[in-house]
């Protein structure tokens, strides 16, 4: 810890952002002559105080966005969510599902120690032994076991034989003696020059193994909620910041600031009750999904921050199967396919029936949902569903409730519809959704065709076959509709600085390549 960093760390809490100011203020003036570079960049965090920032126990989302500066992976995500090297200059399969990595030689540690297998296996030994405490613990049981050969080869069996396995590949990799260490040290663009409750600080790592950062000092101030961020950047207390609040959304179009957006992994679905009579059918299923106008939700309800899917796989991502946007909202094509699934206004009073062990039911349902935000966004998405559906004769009843009231509703089969979020991740097996076992299978969706895909997914490590199986996968829940899917919700980065160059920004990767951007405030 240097002079600095002690004097910030005894000062009393309140001071401390003052000071923090001043100091940003004070290299920028003066520079950092060590980096041979004038720019400093400060950027606004919403997070707990006092969060732990180490790589394999950081929960916080801007905070691992912070991370990722400091820290790399064996393998990284290009800016079509595929597979790429990073520490890894080049990788083969061998049979049974082993990948043999080759690390680079030239890359070094914040400290000046030099990468080797060792440290990669340090890294996943580490996040294994924290188990569900560690956000790469998920992705990490993709790896049945790692070994080092030498200096710079790892050896790594998949619990699969399965192209997954290199998704499983993208853990931070610290030092090996700093893993559980609150600073660890990383190879990455950035190193810690400090962290308190209140603040940090990043600076260039002069050993980096590619072209020297353009942003020389990144300073972090945190705050309680992105309302108390929102107002710091009017008054320019920091240059930046990334929210996917909404009120940011509208915040954005302001004269003194630009926006870049990116989309996140959170989708927003509509689950059926399978087992109830009147979602088993599939043209009512397709009748809904054309009846909803979903482009008008996401304008009027979500403010435009969202990503159009009717698939659980981000558009424009290498997975994403382009032809699984079948539906429009077609009023006309919507009442066709109800005809098909046997409704029709049997009595004359306005609302769709069908007849049920010859027993007239009608077309009535309640959708049950949660608000994520004070705004009551999902209830006000699931109020314009009913009134897009009730011109077809469908009475729809709105119920909000507590997120875990709901959630115990699905677990237990009491419910019609629910309009929810899923937090997809960046590792691409969908078994936990779609499988007839899937953990997170609410809606009781069974169809052995589609078991028979995601297994196969498990047993091919071809980069085509990977991508075909996900279409086939894709297609098969437009087809079938499983859930109806809506969109994925946008993230943004508020900026009073011109950033225009950012470029692949990602959730929990919201500054990506900000090390190479000049920016002009």
């Amino acid at each position: 810890m240097n002079i600095t960093q002690k004097f910030i760390t005894r000062m009393h809490s309140s001071k401390k952002r003052l000071f923090c100011l001043l100091l940003c203020a004070l290299v920028l003036f003066t520079g950092t002559a060590a980096a041979g570079n004038e720019d400093v960049f400060t950027i606004g965090m919403v997070c707990s105080a006092g969060a732990t920032i180490n790589p394999y126990r950081c929960t916080q989302r801007d905070l691992i966005s912070f991370n990722e500066l400091v820290f790399e992976s064996v393998l990284d995500f290009d800016e079509a969510f595929k597979p790429v090297g990073e520490l890894a200059l080049s990788w083969q399969m061998e049979t049974g599902g082993v990948y043999t990595f080759k690390l680079r030689d030239n890359v070094r540690f914040h400290d000046g120690s030099f990468l080797s297998a060792n440290d990669v296996v340090a890294a996943y030994d580490y996040i294994i032994s924290l188990g569900d405490a560690s956000p790469y613990y998920t992705r990490c049981q993709y790896i049945k076991k790692m070994e080092a050969v030498d200096l710079y080869t790892v050896k790594v069996t998949g619990k699969y034989e399965s192209y997954l396995t290199l998704y499983a590949m993208t853990f931070p990799v610290a030092h090996r003696n700093t893993v559980s260490q609150e600073l660890a040290c990383g190879t990455g663009p950035y190193w810690y020059i400090g962290y308190d409750l209140e603040w940090l600080q990043l600076d260039i790592n002069p050993y980096w193994w590619k072209k020297t950062p353009t942003i020389s000092t990144l300073f972090g101030l945190r705050y309680d909620d992105t309302g108390k961020a929102l107002v710091a950047l009017s008054m320019g207390e920091i240059d930046a910041l990334s929210t996917r609040s909404q009120n940011a959304a509208l915040s954005r179009l302001l004269n003194d600031r630009t926006g870049v957006d990116y989309t996140t992994l959170t989708y927003e679905l509509l689950i059926p009750n399978l087992n109830s009579t009147i979602f088993g059918n599939v043209y009512t299923r397709q009748a809904l999904m054309y009846a909803i106008d979903i482009t008008t939700i996401a304008s009027n309800i979500y403010m435009g921050m969202v990503t159009e899917s009717e698939v659980p796989v981000v558009p424009g991502t290498w997975l994403y199967e382009t032809q699984s946007a079948v539906y429009f909202e077609s009023q006309e094509r919507a009442l066709q396919l109800l005809y098909q699934g046997g409704w029709g206004d049997f009595n004359n009073d306005g609302i769709l029936d069908q007849v049920v062990g010859g027993v007239l039911q009608q077309f009535e349902f309640t959708i049950l949902t949660y608000d994520d935000d004070t705004a009551g966004t999902r209830t006000h998405a699931a109020e314009m569903i009913r009134d897009q559906l009730k011109p077809l004769g469908i009475n729809v009843t709105v119920s909000t409730s507590t997120k875990s009231a709901v959630q115990k509703k699905m677990k237990n089969d009491e419910f019609d519809m629910v309009l929810c979020a899923m937090n997809m991740a960046m590792l691409p097996d969908l078994t936990f959704l779609l499988n007839s076992q899937g953990r997170l299978n609410y809606s009781g969706y069974m169809d052995g065709g589609m078991n028979t895909l995601l297994e196969d997914v498990y047993m091919t490590t071809d980069e085509a076959q990977f991508q075909f199986l996900m279409s086939q996968i894709q297609m098969k829940i437009v087809g079938e509709l499983p859930f109806l899917g809506l969109f994925f919700r946008k993230g943004t980065i508020m900026t009073t600085a011109d950033i225009s160059g950012l470029a692949a920004v990602r959730e929990n990767d919201a500054f990506r390549g900000i090390e190479y951007v000049a920016f002009h405030e």
